[in-house]
């Protein structure tokens, strides 16, 4: 079987998705009229915790409701991707605007979060957990401690995925429908030989379906990162046409990967138009069947006006409401 039975969540219409529960077996599912594309984010959400506290939490988790996301995340809002996980995991400090590798790593601590997720997940019954990738971490982070030999050494990868490997278990433990990696280092020549080791190692034994988002141009790294095991769904951008190959590639289409269509634009705050979003999922529907493909923004939408992150993600899920029903 090429997808485990929860990733079977994304592959149903959206009347049978709403009234899934995750540990469902295919045969259990009911209603399902034609197998349809899932819409989700990527992460980060223009809303500050430091300003609003858990109401940022909600928030986004409210914007994405009502644009009509069906997979969601927590919005992000306390921190930024690598303040996150250097705050939470042993032997990693964050100071200043820096993070740091004192000592030896060691466990994560996924108490904060836990505590985001439960409020994600009492608003939507649908969430997934978003971990930062070993390899973007340390190489964010400078090693000044705990006897690495610098960045060239495995075991410093694989202690800081093993420190991930506990949140995401933790996130998962409370519901998690899926979880995600961001590893945009790898299309900015992060060694592939760690990196997969450290990747693999994260993702071992998670038991729901595993993302991993690169942005960025990955035409050099996509035929090495669909042999990675452990990852259900590779996710990257596809607005504009850099990353035509890897849709046309053959890899691809004798993979049982899933793929991610980034096809909403997060850098700029002009609001994305829907036949140019349409035109685009409708070119990745013509590689690979609908059952394979989820949309998202390219990345995250931290940076956008609030605002224009709501309209985009409004104008995604009806373009892939359009494509689905066509």
């Amino acid at each position: 079987m090429s997808l485990s039975d929860k990733t079977r969540v994304v592959l149903v219409d959206r009347a049978a998705y709403n009234g899934f529960r995750p540990k469902q077996r295919p045969s259990e599912i009911t209603n399902t009229r034609r197998i349809a594309m899932l819409t989700t984010v990527i992460g980060s959400y223009p809303l500050r915790y430091t300003e609003l506290g858990s109401d940022a939490i909600r928030q986004s988790v409210d914007d994405q409701v009502r644009a009509g996301v069906d997979l969601v995340s927590d919005g992000q809002t306390r921190y930024d991707m690598i303040e996150y996980f250097a705050k939470a995991i042993e032997g990693y400090v964050f100071e200043g605007d820096k993070s740091r590798v004192t000592g030896k790593i060691g466990r994560g601590d996924p108490t904060e979060f836990v505590a985001d997720f439960r409020i994600a997940k009492s608003l939507h019954p649908h969430v997934k957990g978003i971990i930062t990738g070993p390899v973007t971490l340390v190489f964010s982070s400078l090693i000044r401690g705990g006897g690495y030999k610098g960045y060239r050494d495995l075991s410093v990868y694989l202690d800081t995925a093993a420190g991930l490997r506990d949140i995401a278990m933790a996130l998962v433990a409370e519901g998690a429908e899926w979880i995600q990696i961001d590893e945009p280092f790898l299309s900015v020549g992060a060694p592939m030989d760690i990196a997969r080791d450290a990747v693999e190692h994260l993702a071992r034994d998670l038991n729901v379906p595993v993302a991993m988002h690169v942005c960025g141009t990955v035409k050099d790294i996509f035929a090495q990162i669909l042999q990675w095991s452990g990852i259900t769904l590779l996710s990257h951008a596809f607005k504009g046409d850099r990353n035509d190959e890897v849709l046309q590639s053959d890899e691809l289409k004798r993979s049982n990967k899933m793929l991610g269509l980034g096809c909403i634009d997060t850098k700029s705050p002009i609001v994305d138009s829907k036949d140019d979003v349409v035109a685009l999922l409708r070119r990745g529907i013509a590689e690979i069947s609908t059952k394979r493909i989820v949309v998202h923004p390219d990345c995250g939408m931290r940076m956008l006006p609030r605002d224009a992150a709501f309209e985009k993600m409004k104008i995604m899920v009806a373009a892939a409401r359009e494509v689905n029903g066509s």
